[in-house]
């Protein structure tokens, strides 16, 4: 992917990030119970940034994606272990899917996640989220086990194990042509 970035956020992102969540999950309107109430939490992205390593990815000096770290010891759903890196939220905006931004941003990810030692990365997610679930699992990520619907839309916990890290990083190499990238 020419020409994007990725970054640590910064305060100022706060609200491209959170407009950006909600543009990214407006598609899924209708499929979460209680969808207004739904969004709102959503729209408060960069409130994750409290507790954990939010990063933004930019294309022309436009933030288009943006996730959270989650490391180990830091505070997180009692579904993923304290030792344990998790995923959460990976958003891109709608009209820069495919691009790679989505890619880059779980390689900051992992790379936080090797530098931290954690045995696992987790994540959830739904088949609702078709193209993620698609990417997480072509890295090496398993389902292992189901968890309680939220808000009406079945859930799952995905992991992949510290020694398969490596291998997802040289995937998502080589499937942008882009090194992944290396944030400060």
């Amino acid at each position: 992917m020419n020409g994007c970035t990725v970054r640590r956020f910064v305060a100022a992102d706060k609200a491209r990030v959170n407009a950006l969540a909600r543009a990214a999950f407006a598609e899924y309107e209708g499929r979460y119970d209680d969808w207004p109430t739904f969004i709102e939490g959503i729209a408060r992205m960069a409130d994750l940034a409290a507790d954990g390593d939010l990063f933004v990815a930019e294309l022309d000096g436009v933030i288009v994606g943006a996730v959270v770290h989650v490391g180990p010891g830091r505070p997180r759903s009692a579904i993923f272990p304290e030792d344990w890196s998790v995923i959460r939220m990976l958003v891109v905006a709608p009209e820069a899917r495919g691009q790679g931004a989505g890619r880059q941003l779980v390689a900051a990810c992992l790379e936080c996640a090797r530098v931290a030692g954690a045995p696992v990365v987790g994540l959830h997610t739904t088949p609702v989220m078709a193209s993620a679930l698609r990417m997480y699992t072509a890295l090496g990520f398993t389902r292992d086990r189901d968890l309680a619907p939220i808000r009406g839309v079945p859930y799952g916990r995905y992991v992949l194990p510290a020694e398969a890290i490596a291998a997802a990083l040289t995937r998502l190499d080589t499937s942008t042509g882009d090194a992944a990238p290396t944030i400060p």
